[in-house]
């Protein structure tokens, strides 16, 4: 399956998660738009310093100070993460988050809060309460290695994650939540 996921920033610019594989090791990037999408730049490459298997899946988030946060998948080292103070023209080195994921997924709540849905361990979530500084979690969401999840808000203020099981008779799966101070509480429908 593709997976396409633009985020669309401050002023308009469209940022496109991408990665690439050469010399034996991979790393992840950013292409640009500023004209809604017409155009894009060549991608920006994050993490290519490192001589490690940032495989990436990348996503970026903007955090409240003007600064870009991208996560950076990894299939042998913990998951990774670089920032950008000029919107994705330049990235900082990539530094381990200190926790293994794939396929991160980031989105800002209404409150603030910033949660990351990923891949491994199984289907999780981790919350950051500071603009990507710090993290708790993992918090569960499955036992299956959801595959690609993501997240909204919905209008009662509760989130929604939408994933999909790997491998053979595969479905999609959905859950809802609430972020609370202590973690995630797993709700129903109404």
């Amino acid at each position: 399956p593709l997976w396409v996921q633009v985020t669309v920033e401050k002023n308009g610019t469209l940022l496109l998660g991408t990665y690439r594989s050469e010399n034996g090791y991979s790393y992840g990037g950013v292409a640009r738009s500023t004209d809604g999408g017409k155009t894009w730049s060549e991608p920006v490459p994050i993490g290519r310093e490192k001589t490690l298997n940032l495989d990436a899946e990348t996503d970026v988030i903007l955090c409240r100070d003007g600064i870009l946060w991208a996560a950076l998948r990894s299939s042998s080292v913990n998951m990774h993460y670089a920032t950008s103070t000029d919107m994705g023209l330049t990235w900082s080195p990539a530094y381990d988050i200190g926790f293994k994921g794939h396929a991160p997924h980031l989105y800002r709540l209404s409150t603030d809060v910033i949660v990351m849905t990923q891949r491994v361990p199984q289907t999780a979530m981790h919350i950051s309460r500071d603009e990507c500084r710090t993290w708790q979690g993992p918090y569960l969401i499955d036992t299956v290695g959801g595959a690609y999840p993501a997240t909204v808000e919905l209008k009662d203020g509760t989130i929604l994650v939408i994933y999909y099981e790997e491998g053979s008779g595969s479905a999609v799966r959905v859950k809802r939540f609430r972020v609370k101070a202590d973690g995630l509480e797993t709700l129903g429908w109404d």
